[in-house]
């Protein structure tokens, strides 16, 4: 009797096995449906790639050097200009969700004052190497041409 229970828990054990299959992992766009995107969008914004934060901090060496245009929350002080994935990355010094704003002199973050703690709109180019000061931020923006204060959604 022992024998014949164990025989058949050994059959249903080999028929389940049988009848499961393995879990795709989540489709994520290839490096090549992002530059065909990226390439789509240029034609669109005057030049610029229309990209998430997240798409940059995940994927630097896919945009390194190209014109950008992204969407974050800005703050600008002595060597800490940046734009940041939330808010609260930067009220709690979350420095890896954000890039670099590296403002020339001419146009100096008074040029920018009204993207001061504000969710904003920034174009300019993109750089997977520079990081800011002390290597803050997980990328730079530089040659920034716009910065423009995004309007809240009514609800």
């Amino acid at each position: 009797m022992r024998i014949r229970n164990s025989i058949l828990t050994l059959m249903l054990g080999a028929l389940t096995g049988v009848g499961a299959s393995p879990q795709e992992p989540a489709a994520r766009p290839s490096s090549v449906d992002m530059y065909r995107r990226c390439d789509l969008q240029v034609r669109m914004f005057d030049g610029y790639c229309f990209l998430s934060m997240i798409d940059l901090i995940a994927n630097p060496e896919l945009f390194d050097g190209k014109k950008v245009m992204v969407q974050g929350y800005v703050h600008f002080e002595f060597e800490g200009n940046a734009i940041y994935l939330h808010k609260e990355d930067f009220l709690y010094g979350i420095d890896h969700n954000s890039l670099w704003l590296s403002l020339s002199p001419s146009k100096g973050a008074n040029e920018f004052s009204e993207c001061q703690d504000s969710y904003a709109l920034v174009r300019g180019t993109f750089s997977a190497r520079m990081r800011g000061h002390n290597d803050m931020a997980s990328g730079s923006l530089h040659d920034i041409v716009k910065c423009e204060v995004g309007g809240k959604r009514s609800e």
